[in-house]
This record gives structure tokens, sequence and C-alpha cells, in this order.
């Protein structure tokens, strides 16, 4: 599937200027869910901006420090190939880089932080440079843009659909406005919703408070 949202001038180059930028997809807030979102789609040919309100991508992983909460079969079944190719690459990272123990370094299973909450306990910047490193392809070739320390400030709406959300940076306080032709949220906490106003949840269940 062939984008012309971006032209194929370097966005840093540009950044000073812009007050609006365009892609197929913008996905705001840079957790797992959202990285995920955002590497189906550059792997699926689209054009994406990616949003993260602090400077670490990788939510849970990474700024908060918690290892990933995994059912008790991850390792044989039950996980998306980009998730286990996650997986993988952070077990790949320690072999690589640390000075593990011969019986460590002979673990296919190896579990870094050797804790029972999880089956691959690691470091957060670990996570972080894995999560750049399957990134880093698409940002290369400007199919991906991410803009670390930007926050969604307020959304442009039609009847039931987002137009374009603006984002404002929490370093110059300059707003840019991201228009595309699908949003995801992503953030913890909803942030697009009561920014949307008349957007609503569509919940399967008619008993929740949010449902409609």
């Amino acid at each position: 599937m062939e984008s012309k949202a971006f032209r194929p001038r370097p966005f840093g180059q540009q950044r000073a200027h812009l007050k609006e930028l365009n892609a197929d997809l913008i996905v705001i807030g840079g957790g797992v869910g959202g990285c995920a979102a955002a590497l189906a789609a550059v792997r699926n040919g689209l054009r994406v901006i990616l949003t993260e309100e602090t400077d670490w991508i990788g939510g849970q992983l990474t700024q908060q420090a918690v290892p990933p909460d995994e059912h008790p079969w991850i390792e044989i079944f039950g996980a998306t190939r980009s998730y286990r190719e996650f997986r993988s690459k952070i077990r790949d990272y320690y072999y690589r880089n640390y000075p593990l123990t011969p019986q460590a370094g002979s673990r296919r299973a190896l579990n870094p932080g050797n804790g029972s909450v999880s089956k691959l306990c690691h470091e957060p910047r670990v996570a972080l440079a894995v999560l750049e490193q399957l990134l880093a392809p698409y940002g290369s070739g400007y199919q991906l843009i991410v803009l670390r320390r930007h926050k969604a400030v307020s959304a442009d709406t039609h009847s039931d659909s987002v137009k374009a959300v603006t984002v404002r940076s929490l370093d110059s306080g300059d707003n840019l406005t991201l228009s595309g032709q699908f949003f995801i949220d992503a953030t913890e906490m909803g942030d697009l919703l009561p920014l949307s106003h008349r957007l609503r949840i569509t919940t399967p269940d008619p008993g929740t408070p949010f449902a409609s």
C-alpha cells in the first residue's frame, strides 16, 4: 500500500516552522500498545506518527519499570509474532552485551532478572533499546515519526470521527496539529476521549457505565 502522506524532505529540517503534519495513522501514546500499533502499521506500509508525553517510549516496561505481565504458557504458545520477536531481542541483548555466567548464557529461556513475577524480568533501559531497535528502520526512512515529550491538548472532531489532534511540545510550548485517516488512543488513561467531547466508548456489556 502506497501513501503520499509525507514529503520526502527530512522531518528534522522542517520541524522548526511546521504547524501541521499528516499521516495515514496517528498513534497518541507511546506505551507498549502504542509501539505495537505503530510497528504493525509501518510493517503494512502505512505512514505513522507516534506521540509520547515523556522522554521514553515503552510505558510499563520502561518508564514504570514493571516486567511483562504474561500468562504461564508464554514460552510455548499464546503470543503474537511481533511480541515473540520483542522477547527474543530482550534476551539477545543480554547474551550480547552482559557478562553472563556460562550457566545463564546457555539458557534458551533466560530470565535476566531471575524474578518470580515474570519469565522475562529485565531492566527498563534494555526494553527501551529493543523498542528503539524495532522502530529504527522505519524512522530512518521517514515512514515513522516519533514525537517525544508531546502531549495531546485538543481534538478536532466531526460527527463521531476524529479529524485531527493537536499536541503541544513540553519543551518549546509550540502546538503541532496532526491529521490523518485513522487515530489510535494508546494513552494510559484514554486522554483523547475527554478531548473529543462527543465521541463515546462502545462496550459489549450494556450494564457498564460507559456503554453506548
